[in-house]
């Protein structure tokens, strides 16, 4: 099987314990992070969480290394046929459920129902069997739909992570706790706070006086951040910056038009002003530390062509609307550079705040290690049926995903995040899972 190799940046600080550190550099039990966020998050569905959050209160069956390789986690061993088509796996003793109740195959099976058809035939065994080849399950099922939950009567989620949900208050405040029978062992704080809906800026003021200790720096403010800043972490590219035309949309049928609106993007100008050189501009849905072939699609600009393109399309009195995120602060000036770029092609297009439009400009977070996953996330974006026939051939599908300029590829984005100084043990995967359970707290200075 074809793999590619994970080109992970090296992006986490590390913080080295010698036996003769002094007293207020040893680990230590207690405390609460304070993390915030700009997103207000309504369901406690890890579905709906950003990838980073959803190991702190949700296990996985596998966990991935920092190289991207599978590690047990609820699953302490896995083993498969020659042909990959047969895999057992063998469940974790004593692992629970945070009220209390067993993991068991079942459980697990019952869990994974709606996408994966996992059998359970022992109390701590299930198999999963295939018609085709699956080398690529490990990948699946340490991804975010992988996590393992059970549902209250209420139809809350209860998780198996090293911390539980003691409190959530809608797009608000959510609290958790740590849980005492994890089964890696405690995390050395007692609570994690995640505030929710916080304007970028006023996360920056509470990192600076201390009011909290995880903090996410917009690209656009990287520059003017950093002095202010003691300590900054930066992800390896795990967000997708992409135009997507509208299915049904008249002014945006015609490919031609597509494709000149594609060609016309100065994103090396983005990138340079607007980005402040952060991530990568690109042509593909996968990035390329991901795929290691990102460079294959094209994504040089062309305005001699683009100019050509637009000329051979029938003029229409319609204005093309191009949509942005309102809550992104750098949503409207890339919009809005994109529209100054499509005017040299001779193409009109207007800006509008929200998502009904032409064609909107939008974030596509990368929610798995697996190439095939992600691109049948693509797919689902585009409301198409996914071409991505299995692991061997990421690549065709992706160029099947991209031949109608439907979905258009613009930057490969970071995440960025400010930390205060009494956060320890800061030791995270460079594609962007935090793993706080590690985490501990130097008390604070009076």
């Amino acid at each position: 099987m074809q793999r590619f190799a994970c080109r992970f940046l090296a992006a986490a600080s590390l913080i080295a314990l010698t036996p003769h550190a002094p007293a207020e550099s040893r680990p230590r039990y207690g405390g609460t992070l304070v993390i915030e966020l700009h997103d207000a998050l309504t369901l406690t569905d890890p579905g709906e969480w950003p990838l980073r959050l959803v190991p702190l209160v949700y296990d996985r069956l596998l966990n991935l290394d920092e190289h991207g390789w599978p590690q047990p986690a609820l699953a302490i061993s896995w083993q498969h046929d020659a042909a990959n088509r047969h895999w057992e796996f063998h469940l974790r003793p004593h692992a629970m459920f945070h009220d209390g109740s067993p993991v068991t195959a079942a459980a697990v099976a019952a869990c994974l129902k709606d996408w994966i058809n996992l059998t359970p035939v022992s109390e701590s065994v299930l198999v999963f069997d295939s018609d085709v080849a699956a080398p690529d399950l490990p990948l699946r099922l340490a991804g975010a739909r992988g996590a393992i939950l059970t549902r209250a009567a209420d139809g809350a989620t209860i998780g198996t992570g090293p911390f539980r949900i003691t409190e959530w208050q809608l797009g608000k405040r959510a609290l958790l706790g740590a849980y005492e029978g994890y089964w890696g062992g405690r995390p050395f704080v007692d609570f994690i706070e995640v505030r929710m809906g916080r304007a970028y800026r006023d996360q920056q003021i509470d990192l600076e006086l201390g009011k909290a200790d995880l903090v996410e720096i917009p690209i656009g403010d990287v520059r003017r951040s950093a002095p202010q800043i003691a300590r900054t972490w930066t992800t390896a590219p795990a967000e997708l910056l992409a135009l997507l035309f509208e299915r049904g949309r008249a002014p945006v049928e015609d490919p031609r038009l597509r494709e000149a609106i594609a060609l016309s993007i100065d994103r090396g100008a983005i990138q340079s002003v607007l980005l402040q050189r952060q991530g990568e501009s690109t042509g593909a849905i996968l990035p390329a530390w991901l795929s290691g072939y990102a460079f294959l699609f094209p994504h040089a600009r062309d305005l001699d062509r683009a100019r050509q393109l637009a000329a051979s399309v029938p003029k229409t009195a319609e204005r093309i609307t191009l949509a942005y995120d309102l809550a992104d602060p750098l949503a409207r000036p890339i919009a809005e550079r994109i529209v100054l770029n499509a005017r040299e092609a001779g193409l009109t297009l207007q800006t509008i705040p929200g998502t009904h439009a032409d064609v909107r400009l939008l974030k596509f977070p990368l929610r798995s290690l697996d190439p095939v996953q992600v691109l049948t996330e693509a797919s689902a974006l585009l409301g198409v049926e996914s071409p991505a026939a299995g692991p061997e051939a990421p690549y065709a599908a992706e160029r099947k995903l991209l031949e109608d300029f439907r979905l258009l590829p613009l930057f490969a984005l970071p995440e960025i995040y400010g930390l205060s100084s009494r956060v320890r043990n800061w030791d995270p995967r460079s594609w962007g899972d935090w793993r706080l359970d590690n985490v501990w707290l130097e008390t604070r200075t009076p």
